[in-house]
């Protein structure tokens, strides 16, 4: 059965739907014998990923009503205790165990590293001798088993190109733009430190976690890094940490999204706080809760101030256009020779290519370029994007 906002019952008390109601706000019931079992939301959602379930599969509350809007009355399910999960680290392509608390003590460790190796033989000898030594303990963290020294958010793996020097952790610089949004201006406007190993660059993380507002631990026996904490980002850059339960509400202050947005900063001392999703829908952003890693991800389409006016802007093959048509705002654009495109009938400019010529400010989260008045005799570099401008576009002549 499915169920929106469901009642619990438990042994003669009814608990109403509401915050308080340990199902939270969707219920699908399961066949499964035994007695009365199903995944459903909750009301404390700090304590997913710890052993309080009374058999049932409980989910945050966002995640749950997007599933429950996906699935239909009979559909399969299949529950699989492994507590061994065999990854491929995408910034070193090196093979890595995950080894999961064996809460239910089926000690079935053996059985699923056998048929991980029969599937995989990159898998070595001591690695596997390694994990099921791991996976016999009892454990209460989630373990990573592999070249280097792992390292994990909120019990959830990163990467392996990390490593210990000096009792400092050091991760991959790669690594630490697509999970916390640390890219080389925050790194410097933050004088996070970083060093230079073998041709890589890397991110000291004791260093940065203490600046993000992240809690990190070493376990030297087991070789993980461990960070805990929640992270926003805007654009995949990081925002702020993320304070408060997740998924209970997504808060935030309006002042600072609205600086973020169009560059206004914060003149009230007053803070409005906000539901970061209802605010992300109503203005048509992006707005991504990963349960997993505990972090929301907001993306904020580009937008061009020129004078008075705020023009949008066209993300196409990794460069931003704007309308043809929308260009006569932009001050001082009389006389200045720019090129066209054409894309799917619609006619546009590159902002690239317009920025050329132009005195401008940009945001530090990608999110507003102002351009002021064009340039007279010197040149500023614009930003280039991360691919070159697509074979596939019909070109106009050059117009003035």
């Amino acid at each position: 059965n499915k169920v929106v906002n469901p009642y619990w019952h438990n042994k003669g008390n009814v608990v109403a739907p509401g915050p308080r109601n340990p199902l939270g706000i969707r219920w699908m019931g399961l066949s499964a014998p035994r007695g009365t079992y199903g995944i459903h939301g909750n009301s404390t959602p700090e304590s997913i990923s710890t052993f309080a379930s009374g058999g049932c599969v409980r989910m945050f509350n966002n995640d749950v009503a997007e599933l429950f809007s996906k699935v239909a009355i009979g559909t399969p399910v299949q529950i699989v205790y492994e507590n061994i999960e065999l990854k491929l680290d995408k910034y070193t392509n090196k093979p890595v165990l995950i080894i999961y608390p064996d809460m239910y003590k089926k000690k079935n460790a053996e059985v699923v590293l056998k048929k991980l190796r029969e599937s995989s033989d990159a898998i070595t000898e001591e690695q596997a001798e390694k994990a099921l030594k791991l996976a016999a303990q009892s454990n209460i963290s989630t373990i990573a088993v592999a070249e280097g020294t792992p390292i994990m958010l909120n019990n959830r793996f990163v990467t392996n190109d990390a490593f210990v020097e000096n009792d400092e952790a050091y991760v991959y610089y790669l690594a630490a733009l697509d999970f916390f949004g640390l890219d080389g201006e925050t790194t410097a406007s933050l004088k996070i430190k970083t060093l230079q190993k073998d041709n890589r660059i890397y991110i000291n993380m004791t260093d940065a976690a203490l600046k993000i507002g992240l809690k990190l631990t070493y376990e030297e026996q087991n070789s993980n890094i461990y960070l805990t904490g929640s992270i926003i980002k805007v654009n995949g850059k990081f925002l702020t940490g993320y304070i408060g339960g997740f998924d209970r509400s997504y808060k935030y202050s309006l002042e600072v999204l609205k600086y973020v947005e169009e560059g206004i900063y914060p003149v009230s001392s007053t803070t409005q706080i906000v539901d970061l999703k209802d605010y992300a829908k109503q203005k048509n952003w992006g707005f991504n809760a990963d349960s997993l890693y505990k972090t929301v991800s907001i993306d904020i389409p580009l937008k061009v101030k020129a004078g008075e006016a705020y023009l949008d802007t066209a993300l196409i093959d990794n460069r931003h256009y704007i309308k043809y048509e929308d260009s006569v705002c932009i001050p001082g654009i009389e006389g200045q020779i720019i090129n066209s495109y054409g894309f799917d009938g619609i006619k546009y400019i590159d902002l690239y290519e317009l920025m050329e010529g132009y005195e401008y400010k940009r945001d530090s989260f990608f999110t507003l370029i102002e351009l002021i008045k064009p340039l007279e005799n010197t040149v500023q570099e614009a930003p280039e994007p991360e691919s070159e401008f697509g074979s596939d576009a019909e070109t106009d002549d050059t117009v003035e």
